[in-house]
């Protein structure tokens, strides 16, 4: 990583009335550039190149502070950035200059700069989870009241009473928090990028978290599940969406939606959530089940019946949650066929480095592992043993 540094730097080049800028010099790459620190010009005897500080000047201390202010800053900016290879000085430069003074058309209302970060989100299970709290927040407050929403207006309290709307909507502790969560967030870009120097309401409010508490089916409640004819179309889809999911291994509903093809007999994908890379083989179960429900841009049809993934596995979620109901089974989800499918890989003695292969689990000596080529055909081995105890 080839570093940064920022100092403050009097460059002694007169204008006509005998006085230079003074400036933070940004040295990246070899080469440096720099930031003036606006208003302030000096003449050659009012700045002390040891203490690197202004004297002699009537507002000497005034431009000390601001320009120390600026400097920390720029250094908080640095650090940011993280790693800058490739990057030329003079972007480096104005991505710092950006940190110390925003632009001034720059919309520092709460819902413009959730936006902004939801426009900027890679993932795009990420970005539909902050449309998901803009949705929320707008129907909290109204249409006017968004627009006016301030950080200032976050407070504690405010966040309490928003807690307190989510409940009719999101009854789950966990499913609530993912909301204050991203507030939280959005909170933090903007008093990282300076677009909020109001108080942080998190130092007084704590987010509150369950534990998750996890439901594998038991292999006759699968069985059961498995071979149940629903009364309607959509409980028929839903279960149709969790049986993929089983055959594939548990795959999550985000990386399921977004799936593009099948590629000599596997799926190849990278997991949104963690990044990893996962290759699942296609057995007939899945193969048939992909099918019946192809769709027109991605592998499965999910986004043609809803209009996001969130919709799609609250939607889901829902109607298996009925089915369960009709046939005297714990409340399921989507989540349910992942636990389901490592606890029966568990039961007929699989090793648990291969389920833990096939979740996409770190298992064993990390560094060891960076050595290892992994082996999939276990893994499809486990696979094929586990759907054989369901499909029949």
């Amino acid at each position: 990583m080839r570093k940064v540094r920022v100092s403050l730097y009097y460059r002694n080049q007169l204008d006509k009335a005998g006085t230079a800028p003074l400036l933070i010099a940004v040295n990246h790459a070899s080469s440096s550039c720099y930031i003036p620190i606006t208003g302030v010009r000096l003449k050659p005897n009012q700045w002390d190149k040891v203490r690197k500080r202004v004297i002699n000047h009537p507002q000497a201390d005034t431009i000390n502070s601001v320009a120390l202010t600026n400097l920390a800053k720029a250094n908080e900016a640095v650090m940011q950035l993280g790693n800058v290879r490739g990057m030329t000085t003079a972007k480096v430069r104005d991505l710092i200059a950006d940190h110390i003074t925003p632009p001034e058309d720059a919309d520092t209302r709460v819902m413009a700069v959730l936006r902004q970060y939801q426009d900027n989100c890679s993932r795009p299970n990420s970005a539909d989870k902050f449309k998901q709290t803009d949705t929320h927040i707008t129907r909290w407050l109204g249409a006017k009241g968004v627009r006016l929403l301030q950080f200032s207006d976050i407070t504690p309290d405010w966040l309490h009473d928003f807690d307190k709307y989510l409940t009719s909507y999101c009854p789950s502790v966990n499913s609530r928090s993912i909301h204050l969560r991203n507030i939280r967030t959005i909170f933090n870009y903007a008093l990282n990028h300076q677009l909020t120097t109001a108080p942080y309401p998190f130092r007084q409010y704590r987010i509150k978290s369950a534990p998750s508490t996890p439901t594998a089916l038991t292999l006759e409640q699968m069985c059961q599940l498995w071979h149940y004819t629903p009364p309607n179309e959509v409980q028929n889809y839903a279960l149709d969406i969790f049986k993929l999911i089983f055959a594939l291994i548990g795959i999550n509903m985000a990386d399921l939606c977004q799936l593009q093809g099948i590629s000599q007999g596997r799926i190849n994908y990278t997991r949104q959530k963690t990044g990893r890379v996962y290759s699942v083989k296609v057995e007939s179960v899945a193969k048939r089940l992909i099918e019946a429900h192809r769709g027109e841009k991605n592998l499965v049809d999910i986004l043609q019946h809803y209009k996001s993934i969130h919709v799609a596995t609250a939607q889901i979620n829902k109607h298996l949650k009925d089915i369960a109901s009709d046939l005297g089974l714990p409340p399921i989800t989507t989540y349910t066929a992942r636990y389901t499918w490592a606890t029966l890989a568990l039961s007929i003695d699989t090793p648990i480095e291969v389920i833990s292969q096939a979740l996409g689990h770190s298992y064993g000596m990390a560094v060891t592992l960076g050595y290892i080529v992994p082996d999939r055909r276990k893994v499809d081995e486990a696979n094929r043993k586990v759907l054989a105890l369901v499909v029949q």
